[in-house]
């Protein structure tokens, strides 16, 4: 076969893999949209850490804003800090320094540009295996094209890192980055222990130093991979020339640690620590200070042990029902095992519901590896396959469980997955067995399970996160797809459903669809507010002679202190909307109050920002009243607005009578009505 020929075979393989994985990954990244700015949640909370964090070190400081990490500030010295590594706000630093127009909306666009950096190295790691497992020179045939074509897909696209990207915020950013600069760190591993020279133990030296800056659990197990790389050539016999790179090696490895030390130590005044006691979150939420008592002090320890590895490699943790989208985590959190008191556990996906096929191919290769007699080239693949799963040591022992955290064990399998398809095509190859076919088809059903179901639960996980209307929309398209399994889901209750109440996935119609809550399942908030309808009052205000000035009560929000909107008339004939909050006061526009003399003031739900919004005709806008508060577990919860205009006599004396219509109709909850057979009167 000719070179031109193999390394057309080789291009192709990774241009289709790629390709397939890059759809499904941007198509999760944008939320099958158009929004290249979308963040997390509405408010674009967390999804301009990083943001912040980059304007600090242009100041040329290492604390950001008081106040501005909301729950996540750790408060030292007087200052605020954010635990997270500095490198994906250092990548902001150039943008940054031109421009402000898009601060808190660059996460989306740099977790794309970390899933490029994962497509190249993953490609290089790819092929870099292949040619250690092959014998010399041997040609890339069809087989082994399309073998190779299907792993990149399943790399690329079948593990959570994709359902990762469906929620563009800090917290999943750190792994769109980790999980390249780890697949870097391994391949320029394998390159220097196979031919060491001082230029790959640098770019080895930098991957870990960049895996370090990201996520620090994650960058030492790359680092220690370096180290052992140094210890490798130390004990070469072969090779006694190339101790000369041993140093450099281990200092490829140390140097990064010393770094991510020095750069914890400036924040926290430890070298890896971070002090939760004095988090933000941990002065608001009982259940935390709760965990760092009985856990002394700390939320990590072995006693996460058998807790993390049952969440995270349950068989049955992936689940399948008969409504959209079909494929979905687990019902429930998952629990302590042998007394563990978790810090927080979210309903979770595991390695082996959502990774199969690369955890199983992870399990051959550490069988085939770790035998008596091997070549040479394949006992150096040891080191990156070890390193790859040291990452996931972090998470073992961490009383927090969710489905994010999976993204750990993602090095590990992708370096397994690797290596166990290089060796059994290299096997097959040899042997010329009749299992090609099967071994190819049994990947590609694999790899397309992964892929789908990592976009599906991301696709719900996006939706769940945003709230309001893009929950609706993902309510609706469920009811478009499935409207007799859903309608099993749907059920109607006299008022808001109460905590504890209903099964995950539940659909709860208040009243004659007063408002739609959607049970998702966590224990922290089991029930959220997807659309409500808010009464509309209806004010005549009629000329009266020698009239006065009115202030009256419309509507109050049941939290503490109550966010309350008035009416205001004078004698003038005019009146405006005023809204009273904790803060003071805000009044809407003066307007003249003309025939027919009625003024309708209405309220709109937006549930995605937990406010509501005031208007009047005539007078037009007016601001907003809070529609959730926290708990004493510092958990948000929609509240109620109560309607309190009444005919009273300070109403009369002020020439007002009101009368009360219901707001606009909810379209969803009309339709979601339907579908389960519930009588509403509109």
């Amino acid at each position: 076969m000719s070179l031109l020929r193999r390394d057309r075979r080789r291009s192709l393989a990774s241009a289709i893999g790629i390709a397939t994985g890059s759809v499904a990954y941007l198509l999760t990244l944008l939320n099958f949209s158009l929004d290249p700015t979308r963040t997390a949640n509405a408010l674009g909370y967390a999804s301009n850490f990083f943001d912040l964090q980059a304007r600090a070190f242009i100041d040329g400081d290492l604390n950001v804003p008081m106040d501005s990490l909301g729950i996540e500030g750790f408060r030292q010295r007087g200052q605020e800090f954010m635990y997270f590594q500095p490198w994906p706000a250092l990548i902001r630093v150039p943008v940054m320094l031109t421009t402000n127009e898009f601060d808190g909306e660059l996460t989306l666009l740099f977790m794309g540009l970390a899933y490029i950096l994962l497509a190249v190295m993953l490609t290089k790691l790819v092929w870099l295996v292949r040619d250690m497992v092959m014998e010399p020179d041997l040609p890339v045939g069809r087989f082994e094209a399309f073998s190779l074509t299907i792993l990149l897909a399943c790399l690329l696209a079948g593990t959570t890192l994709t359902y990762n990207a469906s929620l563009p915020w800090v917290y999943h950013e750190v792994y769109a980055w980790a999980i390249p600069m780890s697949v870097g760190a391994m391949y320029w591993m394998l390159r220097s222990v196979r031919d060491p020279q001082f230029s790959s133990i640098a770019w080895m030296g930098a991957f870990c130093l960049g895996a370090v800056c990201t996520r620090t659990t994650g960058g030492w197990a790359m680092c220690l991979g370096a180290m052992a790389v140094g210890a490798w050539l130390v004990l070469d016999r072969e090779h006694p020339e190339r101790r000369r790179f041993a140093w450099a090696a281990m200092a490829a490895g140390a140097g990064p640690v010393l770094v991510g030390a020095v750069i914890n130590y400036a924040k926290f005044r430890h070298p890896y620590m971070f002090p939760l006691e004095d988090q933000v979150w941990s002065q608001l939420n009982e259940h935390r200070r709760r965990a760092l008592e009985v856990n002394g002090g700390t939320i990590t320890g072995l006693q996460f042990f058998w807790t993390s590895f049952v969440a995270y490699f349950r068989l049955d943790g992936v689940r399948f029902v008969d409504y959209f989208p079909f494929i979905t985590v687990p019902a429930t959190p998952a629990e302590g095992i042998d007394g563990a008191f978790l810090d927080q556990s979210y309903r979770t996906g595991s390695v082996s519901g959502f990774m199969p096929w690369l955890l199983l191919l992870t399990v051959a290769s550490s069988l085939m590896l770790f035998r008596r007699r091997m070549p040479r080239d394949h006992k150096m693949l040891r080191i990156p396959l070890v390193a790859g799963v040291m990452v996931s040591g972090g998470v073992m022992a961490y009383g927090y469980i969710a489905t994010r955290y999976t993204c750990d064990f993602i090095p590990g399998v992708m370096m397994g997955g690797i290596i166990a398809t290089c060796l059994i095509n290299a096997w097959l190859i040899k042997h010329r067995s009749l299992l090609m076919i099967p071994f190819i088809g049994l990947a590609a059903i694999a790899t397309t399970f992964s892929i789908v179901a990592n976009m599906l639960i991301g696709h719900t996980a996006a939706a769940n996160t945003a709230g309001g209307e893009t929950l609706a929309q993902y309510l609706g398209r469920q009811n478009t797809l499935t409207p007799s399994a859903q309608s099993k889901l749907i059920h109607q209750y006299p008022a808001r459903p109460a905590f504890g109440s209903g099964k995950t996935d539940d659909i709860a119609i208040v009243g004659d669809c007063e408002a739609v809550y959607f049970n998702t399942g966590d224990r922290y908030v089991p029930w959220t507010l997807v659309e409500r309808r808010n009464d509309t009052v209806v004010a005549t205000i009629k000329p009266i002679e020698r009239a006065r000035r009115g202030r009256l009560l419309l509507y109050e929000t049941l939290i503490t202190p109550p966010h309350r909107v008035w009416l205001i008339t004078d004698t003038k004939g005019r009146a405006r909307v005023i809204i009273e909050n904790e803060t003071g006061e805000y009044a809407g526009q003066w307007f003249d109050v003309l025939p027919p003399y009625k003024v309708r003031i209405g309220i709109r739900d937006i549930p995605e920002w937990e406010y509501a919004e005031v208007t009047s005709t005539p007078g037009g806008w007016v601001g907003y009243i809070r529609a959730a508060q926290w708990d004493r577990e510092a958990i948000t919860h929609a509240v109620d607005i109560v309607t309190q205009a009444q005919n009273t006599w300070e109403a009369r004396t002020a020439g007002v009578t009101f009368a009360i219509e219901p707001g606009l109709p909810l379209t969803l909850c009309s339709k979601l009505a339907e579908t389960a057979g519930i009588d509403i009167d509109d």
